[in-house]
């Protein structure tokens, strides 16, 4: 009834209409957009956003391609500018923005929660306090962490290795893994279950 309803809209206004290849409602070819300019896969303004939301946010991919029919040609940045939506577009140009600098060898987040900001740090492991220039905090760009005060970067490493070891040897001190599910549980919980199985036969 809807589809019925809105061609005779568009045939009302003699505007030409089209379905959409993804929710296979009958839309204004104005509002179908191609994915790419490579390719001619007609999706709706409506469905070409959400697929982009649930790349971006969902997924945290910048990399996106058309996906009628396994099309496969890669959204570039002016096609995004083109289709997506204000908000969507620069989501896209912040998250893009974060993946290529992420490519440079040397450079580190600041870990400071407040900050948010990132800088490089030329003197790598050889001096590896690296004072965030935006907040001050101090980072160690070696465990790309929050500088851990008091502790050389070889002191730290030995003494994560120690806790590591120490959790993993505790795990498999305390726990056991289920033979109905392959988790591991508590032993007690395992004892207490097995007591009272014994008490109900």
């Amino acid at each position: 009834m809807q589809r019925l309803l809105r061609k005779s809209v568009f045939s009302r206004f003699n505007e030409p209409y089209q379905q959409c290849n993804i929710c296979c409602e009958e839309v204004s070819t104005h509002d179908l957009k191609s994915l790419t300019t490579k390719c001619n896969h007609k999706i709706c303004r409506a469905c070409v956003n959400r697929y982009i939301n649930k790349q971006l946010n969902e997924k945290g991919i910048v990399k996106i391609e058309c996906f009628v029919n396994r099309c496969n040609f890669l959204m570039e940045y002016e096609d995004m500018k083109r289709v997506a939506s204000k908000d969507l577009f620069e989501r896209y140009e912040y998250l893009s923005f974060r993946e290529a600098i992420r490519q440079i060898p040397d450079f580190r987040w600041c870990h400071n929660q407040n900050c948010g900001s990132g800088q490089e740090h030329l003197e790598k492991d050889i001096s590896p306090i690296m004072i965030c220039i935006a907040c001050g905090k101090m980072n160690c760009f070696t465990h790309d962490v929050i500088w851990h005060v008091g502790r050389t970067c070889t002191e730290y490493e030995a003494e994560k290795n120690t806790i590591d070891g120490a959790t993993r040897a505790a795990i498999e001190r305390e726990t056991k893994i289920c033979p109905g599910c392959g988790i591991r549980i508590y032993k007690y919980v395992i004892d207490v279950h097995k007591n009272n199985r014994a008490r109900c036969e």
